[in-house]
């Protein structure tokens, strides 16, 4: 089932600024300077073979990523590539979070998706003791 989006209710689907601004917070809440960071996500961008940035750089520099976190540079994102290496380095889902929300989606963790299906079982069990009840009021 697809959501329909409200036209004047709906949320902006421009996610840059608000990825941007997630990216920034991520930065200051990983505990890693801005080289640290960007020496970490180069490291782990090779480790899976992820082009970060296109021409003729290979690799991610302190300047690019500087651009990257400024909301008011609009010309400079990080690709499709390149963004879920920087949540995994920041340990922070936010800038995927800012991509998604507008669409009304979440992301949740292992503990999240844990709750859910137990509370799926326990919907399917509550459904099946009322079965049961009518076939045995039946008999």
């Amino acid at each position: 089932m697809v959501n329909q989006l409200k036209l004047f209710a709906a949320p902006s689907l421009n996610v840059l600024r608000t990825v941007k601004e997630a990216m920034a917070t991520a930065v200051k809440e990983c505990g890693m300077s801005r080289a640290e960071l960007c020496d970490a996500i180069n490291e782990l961008a090779d480790r899976y073979g992820v082009c970060l940035v296109g021409g003729r750089g290979q690799r991610l520099t302190l300047p690019t990523l500087e651009k990257w976190l400024n909301p008011e540079d609009r010309e400079h994102l990080p690709s499709i590539k390149a963004l879920p290496v920087f949540c995994a380095v920041t340990g922070d889902s936010g800038p995927m979070r800012a991509m998604i929300e507008p669409l009304g989606w979440q992301i949740i963790g292992d503990r999240e998706a844990r709750l859910l299906t137990w509370a799926q079982h326990y919907h399917e069990g509550k459904s099946l003791r009322e079965k049961m009840r009518k076939i045995e009021a039946e008999l």
